[in-house]
Parts: C-alpha cells; structure tokens; sequence
C-alpha cells in the first residue's frame, strides 16, 4: 500500500486494516482543518482500492465548489450521483470524493442524503470537511468519520529539512508558521512567491498597531481591495482574519515571556516592536487589550461566515482594533 509520508497515521493505520480485511465502508467523512492531508490520504486510498490505476480512469470522480459559487449546488450533486450510478469502467470500486463538503447547499445535502440511503454496490463516497458538525446527523449516522488533527511542529521541520530539502533556518520558521498543517508548509516552500505574499500581509497587520485609521484603511487596500460578495472576496478576508488571528496570539505569548511559542518566528521583531508599543499606551493593561482585539477578530471571522460583505467586516474591524 502507498501512502503520504508525513501525518494522519491513525486514519492511515484504519483505512489499512479495512482494506486488509476487506471492510470498506460506503461512505466515509474526513474531518479536520484545510491542508492535513485529507484529500491526498483520500487519493490514497482510492488508489489503493482500485488499484495502481486508480487516479487515471474513469471510476475515480472528484466534486468541488465551483471557485464563483459560495455553494456546491443541487445539480452539481445530480450530476455526480449520475455519474457514480454508471457501469464501473474498470470492473471495481467507484469512488467519489467531494471536497469542501461543508458547502453543500441544504438541497445537495437532502439529494446526496437519498444516494446514501440506498447505495450502489461497491461505491464509495468520501466526504472532505473542516468540521462534521456542518452535515447533517442523517449523513453522519451513515458514514465511517475519520478525524484529522494537526501534526507536530517537529515532524513537519524534520519533513521538510529531510524531503523537502529546506535550510534548516527557513524549515524552522514554516514548521512553526503553519500549526501542524503540512500541506501549507510544503506549499509555501515550493512556492516562495506566495510565503512572500503572506508575510507582507502580516507585517501590515503588525503595523495597524501604530498607524491612524486613514492610514490602516489604505494600507488594507494594498493587501486586499476585493469590495464584492464573491467567494473569492471571502476567501481573502478569511486569510486576513487568521492571519490576525495568529498575530494576536503571538503578541499575547510574548507578553507571556513564550517567544519560542510564537506562529511568526521570521516576524520576531516586528512583533516586539509592535509589543512594546502597546505596553507604552496600556501600561499592565496591555495584556487585557491584546485578548480583547484577539476577540474582536474572532467575533469578525463568525460575522464574515454570517455573510456579511468582507470588506465590511474587515473595515470595522481597523475601526475598533
């Protein structure tokens, strides 16, 4: 069997013994945060199912958000039932895998719900979600939940010195800037001109911390200056809450003296600078006002998954920070 080398060896670990004992479920949920590996395991063991093949016919269909909808709508879920119910071209498993499950309309859910009711004989259905709890209990009761966590800092650092072939200087700082998301590092790695963008909108935020509004709003629009409701306006504005996310925690550990601990080692001290100015202004409040502006953040990720205009969100948020 041939698996990813790095992380989920419990997951790996199960869906081996299934296939050694023949023990296939007929649909599966991997559940966990982007960029663990969910769906190269579920490549994997599709692969591993079907055979060396797998990957490179027609008895392997993969189902993702359209990148201008906000939803996996209705008919896109017809479709592929349609195409799973087909005669399987290979005589074996077909599998169909549909990433990003959590955006399955309430009317894709209802119609891929009647498929699991009565499945096909040796058809397989895996669902990629950042959170089961976004399907319904009716999916849930029929599926095999697999749980995707994290993988520790040292792994990733070893992976990408020993695989990847990284200094070990730059392994450290995307071994920690990630938070045991694997994929994120490796992409990062292979593609420098996107780890270069992403700090670029971390030191921004960084700098929020010493600039007036006017300026905060320009300098946002140096780093995002998408003003519709596109998916893609929200993904954007989603990077830019996490991104804030992780600068907030950092301030707070180094208020806690833990600068080992910090997500953006390469940022160190900027991140001091930054630190340093708020506890001239606040004094020994100044721990209180960094979890309150790390909540302010939070509360702006729950209103942009409430469908509020991001950009919306994102200026209030420099109003208030």
């Amino acid at each position: 069997m041939n698996w990813p080398a790095i992380g989920n060896e419990t997951a790996i670990e199960f869906l081996s013994r299934s296939l050694v004992h023949e023990k296939i479920a007929q649909t599966y949920i991997f559940s966990g945060p982007d960029d663990l590996g969910k769906s190269t395991i579920a490549l994997a063991f599709s692969k591993n199912l079907q055979g060396e093949e797998a990957g490179f016919n027609s008895d392997l269909h993969i189902l993702e958000a359209n990148p201008e909808k906000k939803n996996i709508s209705i008919e896109q879920v017809r479709e592929f039932i349609k195409i799973l119910n087909l005669s399987s071209f290979m005589n074996s498993y077909k599998i169909g895998i549909i990433k990003q499950a959590d955006l399955l309309s309430e009317e894709a859910k209802s119609a891929l719900l009647k498929t699991l009711e009565e499945p096909t004989e040796k058809t397989v259905i895996i669902l990629l979600v950042s959170d089961e709890k976004n399907l319904p209990k009716t999916i849930l009761s029929r599926a095999q939940i697999l749980y995707f966590y994290p993988v520790k800092t040292a792994t990733i650092y070893d992976y990408l010195v020993q695989e990847g072939g990284a200094n070990r200087s730059l392994a450290k700082d995307l071994a920690n800037l990630v938070l045991g998301r694997p994929l994120k590092a490796l992409h990062f790695l292979e593609q420098p001109e996107n780890y270069a963008a992403y700090l670029v909108k971390a030191e921004t935020f960084i700098n929020f911390f010493k600039e007036d509004l006017n300026s905060r709003l320009n300098n946002l629009d140096s780093i995002y200056n998408d003003r519709t409701y596109s998916k893609q306006a929200t993904t954007g504005a989603r990077e830019i809450l996490e991104i804030g996310e992780g600068i907030m925690r950092d301030l707070f550990l180094l208020s806690l003296n833990q600068d080992d601990l910090i997500q953006h080692l390469m940022l160190k001290d900027k991140l001091s600078a930054a630190k340093a100015a708020i506890d001239k202004a606040y004094g020994e409040r100044s721990g209180e006002y960094i979890l309150s502006k790390f909540q302010l953040v939070s509360e702006a990720r729950k209103y942009l998954e409430s469908n509020v205009n991001p950009r919306l969100v994102l200026e209030q948020l420099l109003i208030n920070l």
